[in-house]
């Protein structure tokens, strides 16, 4: 039995639910944004905090990813950094604000 993963990603990536609107490539993919706020150690025992912004989306909505590449998300401007495609049709995108 299939198990229904694709009508699960398909709720997840609405706008009205978990998503958001993100301009890319000259056209509005849909992705959850998160911008987790990490500790980053820098020596001597003193931390400081740097946020994380990251994009999961459809790997197919994103068919020529590259480095540098920009998207607009709430209307703020990301750098592409790097990418993980988890093989099940997800990609998490890690980006740098501009």
């Amino acid at each position: 039995m299939a198990l229904p993963f694709a009508d699960d990603l398909a709720a997840i990536l609405n706008v009205d639910e978990f998503a958001t609107a993100v301009t890319y490539d000259g056209g509005t993919i849909n992705g959850v944004f998160d911008n987790e706020t990490i500790p980053v150690e820098t020596g001597g025992g003193i931390q400081i905090h740097q946020q994380q912004p990251r994009l999961t989306c459809r790997t197919s909505d994103i068919p020529s990813l590259a480095e540098d590449q920009q998207m607009v998300i709430n209307s703020v401007t990301y750098d592409v950094k790097a990418w993980v495609h988890d093989g099940t049709g997800v990609t998490t995108i890690q980006l740098e604000r501009v």
